[in-house]
């Protein structure tokens, strides 16, 4: 019976041993594992700060083991939907690096304040700064915007527009200042000195990826490039240099110092401007400095579809072969007994000038 109470005795001081224990690592394990130091990478529009206050949003985050173990697939909290994603590392147990990516703007519009918005149309931010790189909307309405929050366009087709707009221009690496909306929905970017004019939402995707391929050939100059009825089947792309004398006898606009162009020239008295409105892009020798070609007042920049429909520009004939910019062979595309190009899709058009001349 002794013997069962002093067992009895040991065990229940075993217990408490195990409770003290317990409890100590505990202690030491919260005070040693709690998050004093929070260094943010990776942030340009978002303060340090707000986004460390972000991540730490309630007791328990404050223990460097826990923030480990809750952002250890890189989720981001739903309070902090400026940001693409978010990676925590415990460099100590007292310090923790947090690398994040914000979600870019595509757009801005101006409401008194500048309301930037993501790819999918949530207002990532309300300044009264202006950031490089990113195109102002204009011509569209919109309600009252709020933070976060969906853009309030009192369209949803012409937000669908601006959505896929911009995400084709960041895809083709295009640099717009500003994308501006007509009353009756035609659509016009303004690059630079250059006026791109997309006329209704259609083949926004074959347009945009034309506009990619014109501009760099277009650079020094300063005109309105007509992309209207443009759908990818070799048409060609009217560009009017700035000064250009049209029909009416009047100047379409200045250069791009404001000097009128004088004989159908540019600003820099190159004659690609011409009498009547040029085609933008190459004749069918193609030119190796993207310089504009004369061409009965203007040039073409001949493309066509291969045998996998994809549109190939620049395209040239050598020794009967037709061979894209690179000088290699464009599968499905062939010269006919009449030295003319025919591409997969059957269009031909004139070698030297890149005419269609049967579709």
């Amino acid at each position: 019976m002794a013997l069962n109470k002093r067992t009895k005795k040991k065990m229940r001081i075993a217990k408490i041993i195990t409770a003290v224990t317990v409890v100590l690592l505990l202690l030491i394990f919260i005070l040693l594992f709690r998050v004093r130091k929070i260094q943010v990478y990776g942030n340009d529009h978002h303060s340090s700060e707000e986004i460390s206050s972000g991540i730490v949003d309630d007791v328990f985050m404050k223990n460097t083991v826990y923030m480990l173990w809750k952002y250890r697939d890189g989720k981001v909290p739903s309070g902090m939907p400026y940001l693409e994603s978010l990676h925590v590392q415990m460099k100590s147990p007292s310090k923790i690096d947090v690398h994040v990516t914000e979600k870019k703007p595509v757009a801005y519009f101006d409401k008194g304040g500048y309301v930037y918005i993501d790819q999918e149309g949530t207002v990532l931010e309300i300044t009264d700064q202006t950031y490089d790189g990113v195109p102002i909307i204009t011509g569209a309405a919109m309600e009252e915007p709020l933070l976060y929050q969906k853009l309030p366009a009192q369209s949803s087709a012409q937000l669908r527009t601006i959505l896929s707009l911009t995400q084709l221009l960041t895809y083709q690496e295009v640099a717009a200042d500003e994308i501006r909306f007509s009353d009756n929905m035609e659509i016009t970017i303004f690059a630079g000195n250059i006026e791109i004019q997309l006329g209704q939402d259609e083949y926004l995707e074959e347009k945009i990826a034309n506009l990619a391929k014109i501009l760099p050939r277009l650079d020094g100059q300063s005109g309105t490039l007509h992309l209207e009825g443009f759908t990818g089947r070799n048409e060609q792309v009217p560009f009017t240099p700035s000064g250009t004398v049209t029909d009416s006898g009047e100047g379409e606009e200045t250069d791009a110092e404001g000097a009128p162009g004088e004989d159908g020239q540019n600003a820099d008295g190159d004659g690609s401007g011409g009498g009547e409105e040029g085609q933008a892009g190459e004749n069918g020798e193609g030119d190796a400095e993207g310089q504009v070609d004369e061409n009965e007042g203007g040039t073409v920049y001949p493309m066509v579809f291969n045998s996998s429909g994809t549109l190939v520009y620049n395209v040239h004939v050598e020794n009967g072969t037709v061979v894209d910019e690179y000088g290699n062979p464009v599968p499905g595309v062939s010269v006919n007994e009449d030295g003319n190009v025919v591409d997969a899709y059957m269009n031909v058009f004139d070698s030297a000038t890149g005419e269609l001349i049967q579709q």
